[in-house]
């Protein structure tokens, strides 16, 4: 038979033939990226993606394995590390890049169009999802475009998902409930210390999302819960959960889709507390043009000299590479570094970035 790969983990959805032996399917990325800021360096970087499915009678194996290289010590994703949200996508606990596996899952599939996925998993791959901007590979490269900058996410973490498709009477329904911290999160990134769930340090990530889908428009409503404890703005001593609303409204019609994202989280706990963002792209025989804007506001708690509201705009032209499965984009964004990602003089920073990405699907 024949099935549309429409894995919210894998960006390379396309119809491929299955049986009972496994399908595979996976890219290559590599970005340039220059800044105007003189002392950030230019920053050459590379990854790779496996996804790997196992069909079976009741539901279905996948396993996705992930490979990067090590982000330049001084390199633009060092000090703007919004500007490429591909880079170092894979660490270890020396900040050295390397290959690992990121989901390894099994899937359910249940009675009344439901289904439950249980193992590692990407719990952002479930939740605020977009057709236009959830995707560094294809569409925008800036992170601020790939998901809510005031959710919460874990890494990779072992976790459940369920799943209720839509019908007439009722939206599509997504519910996560995973670890609070992923493989990134942990001090020395290794599985080992990911499957210490009963850490005291440690909680759970809760989201809840619905999703009305339509051929033209689609809208996403959710929320989100991190129980473990954070330490609260100006009191250190007290501490509370993290916690938050998010919003996706799309629209697509010929060539043109617009995408709007809005998000709020706890000001009490969360340095990001809102966050608005807009996208647009059009499709032009055989490029793909895109122009966002993305604003990050930061609490009132955590705004002192070194910590500013963050904005962020890209425009780039995705032009395909004849018959090739591939395609060359360059890119023009405005960064700025709030201060909380990255230390040193370059703090509540702004520079423009230039930059080309390589992508090639298999």
């Amino acid at each position: 038979m024949t099935l549309l790969m429409l894995n919210a983990a894998s960006p390379f959805a396309q119809e491929v033939t299955i049986t009972d032996a496994s399908v595979w399917e996976g890219g290559v990325t590599a970005v340039y990226q220059v800044a105007d800021d003189d002392r950030v360096d230019s920053e050459f970087t590379a990854s790779a993606d496996l996804f790997i499915t196992l069909p079976r009678k009741a539901g279905e194996w996948l396993m996705y394995i992930e490979a990067s290289t090590s982000p330049q010590a001084n390199g633009v994703s060092a000090v703007y590390p919004t500007a490429n949200a591909d880079a170092g996508s894979v660490l270890d606990e020396d900040g050295d890049g390397g290959i690992q596996i990121s989901e390894f899952n099994y899937t359910f599939q249940l009675a009344g169009d439901r289904s439950l996925m249980v193992g590692l998993i990407n719990p952002s791959a479930w939740l605020d999802r977009s057709r236009i901007t959830n995707d560094e590979n294809m569409h925008y490269l800036n992170g601020s475009f790939k998901n809510n900058a005031t959710i919460e996410f874990p890494d990779y973490t072992f976790g459940g998902v369920f799943r209720w498709l839509a019908s007439e009477s009722r939206p599509e329904i997504s519910l996560v409930i995973s670890s609070s911290d992923g493989k990134a999160d942990v001090p020395d990134r290794s599985y080992q210390n990911l499957l210490k769930l009963s850490s005291d340090e440690r909680g759970a990530f809760l989201g809840i999302g619905a999703s009305w889908l339509r051929e033209n428009t689609s809208l996403r409503l959710g929320a989100w819960l991190r129980s473990d404890d954070h330490a609260v703005a100006g009191n250190p001593d007290d501490t509370e959960m993290n916690y938050g609303v998010y919003g996706v409204l799309g629209w697509q019609g010929d060539a043109h889709a617009v995408n709007i994202r809005l998000g709020m989280a706890n000001e009490d706990v969360s340095i990001a507390t809102r966050f608005a963002a807009i996208a647009y792209q059009r499709v032009i025989r055989n490029s793909l043009l895109g122009a966002g804007v993305a604003r990050t506001i930061i609490a009132n708690e955590f705004s002192d000299g070194n910590l500013e509201n963050i904005s962020a705009a890209e425009v780039f032209c995705r032009i395909a590479i004849g018959r090739l499965d591939g395609h060359i984009t360059p890119s023009v964004q405005y960064v700025e570094n709030p201060g909380f990602d990255s230390s040193g003089s370059t703090k509540s920073s702004s520079s423009v970035v230039a930059g080309v990405r390589f992508h090639w699907s298999f």
